[in-house]
């Protein structure tokens, strides 16, 4: 095992990407480090050179996903019994919307915080079942949240579906109490954890959640395609299959199915379908075993903690920046706006002319940055200044199409 190093420089030259630019924007997409390159190189090889089906792929694949499993489980804090293996976030949540027998007449709380990779399984079922959608207005993200979610709870709501932490403000929602709320009314908790997986501390057993749906690609800095479910083991009692393949299935092939149905696996992997890109698989497991064993979580949570509140901060120092993100209840994630700049153009010259990294978000129609263990205060005091010398050149905000 690697010994774990708090050496910003030494983790820095792990993620090339950070020492070329100013790489501001892993709420997007993280950096990759050099040991998840050389994993996913190294299968790939072995693939090419020794074909995909000898015998023994079978079982090294089969190790591979175990592996990614347990790392995934040891970061959030659970067994590796509850977690599948996903593509990405959405995945995860479609699995939790959609396994539920839902009825007319149904009904889901959301937020107006939600990504869309989180709407659009709620619209679906709407569409296709005639539930009905029942929207918390939350603002910022930094008041009553709960209070705000009890006062929709009817007889009739079977789901409620939030983020961890969102987006679109950087706010840090409490799950936690959302979830006890939840279970008093006999209702299942989905959370998007797209953005707080790797950036804050998340223990599902102890937030009680019923759903919890991650990426690979975001803070974790693992490959796209890439992510992971935790279904607790309620949920598994009342979640029904959506999508199943032959990996979804506890039978073996050519033994014939108990009472003529073939039976789902008891545990969380039953939501997995079938083959799985293996260099990416094993990509997963590696980023994350790299965080863990040679940056430390702990550490990686407190730095970027550090570095939103130093971003936050410097911009709101600025004449004329609004930060938008709530100072209380927050990460490395700050939304912000500048008077006088179209966000989408500022974040375009700030690429262009100053080499940084952000992205802007379209409601709030703002700029987000998002600070990784990876960065320095240095990179902060780039992009501020890079905002400085720009802004005389900026063209005002238009509402994004």
């Amino acid at each position: 095992m690697a010994e774990k190093t708090t050496n910003v420089a030494a983790i820095r030259d792990a993620m090339p990407a950070v020492t070329r630019h100013v790489y501001l924007n892993t709420g997007t997409c993280g950096p990759l480090p050099r040991p998840v390159e050389e994993t996913m190189r190294a299968i790939a090889e072995a693939e090419l050179d020794d074909g995909r089906i000898v015998p023994e792929r079978y079982l090294i694949n089969s190790d591979l996903k175990r592996q990614a499993r347990e790392e995934v489980a040891a970061l959030l804090g659970c067994s590796p019994d509850n977690i599948a293996l996903t593509r990405h976030t959405t995945d995860g949540i479609n699995i939790g919307v959609l396994g539920i027998n839902w009825q007319p007449g149904d009904e889901i709380i959301t937020t107006d915080m939600e990504h869309p990779g989180g709407q659009a399984p709620l619209f679906t079922v709407a569409r296709r079942y005639g539930v009905t959608i029942r929207t918390a207005r939350l603002g910022d993200g930094g008041g009553d949240v709960v209070g705000a979610i009890a006062r929709l709870i009817t007889p009739r709501t079977r789901l409620i579906m939030l983020s961890h932490l969102t987006w679109n403000t950087g706010a840090i929602l409490p799950v936690g109490a959302v979830t006890e709320l939840a279970h008093q009314h006999g209702i299942l908790v989905v959370v998007d954890g797209a953005q707080s997986a790797g950036s804050i501390p998340v223990n599902v057993t102890e937030l009680g959640v019923d759903v919890y749906a991650i990426p690979g690609q975001k803070w974790l800095c693992g490959p796209e395609g890439t992510g992971a479910v935790y279904i607790a083991d309620n949920a598994l009692d009342i979640l029904q299959l959506t999508v199943a393949g032959y990996s979804s299935l506890a039978t073996p092939h050519g033994i014939e199915p108990i009472g003529g149905y073939l039976l789902p696996k008891a545990t969380a992997e039953r939501f997995e379908v079938g083959g799985m890109n293996m260099p990416a698989i094993a990509g997963q497991a590696a980023s994350i075993r790299w965080i863990r064993t040679t940056v430390g979580f702990p550490w990686a949570y407190e730095r970027i903690q550090q570095l939103g509140h130093y971003a936050w901060q410097s911009l709101s120092e600025l004449d004329g920046v609004h930060v938008i993100t709530p100072r209380h209840c927050m990460a490395g994630l700050v939304c912000f706006t500048v008077d006088g700049c179209d966000p989408a153009a500022l974040v375009q010259a700030l690429w262009q002319e100053a080499n940084v990294i952000v992205r802007f978000i379209s409601h709030p129609y703002c700029i987000r940055l998002s600070a990784g263990f990876y960065n320095t205060e240095e990179d902060i005091d780039q992009l501020i200044d890079a905002i400085r010398r720009l802004r005389k050149h900026c063209s005002p905000s238009t509402a994004h199409a």
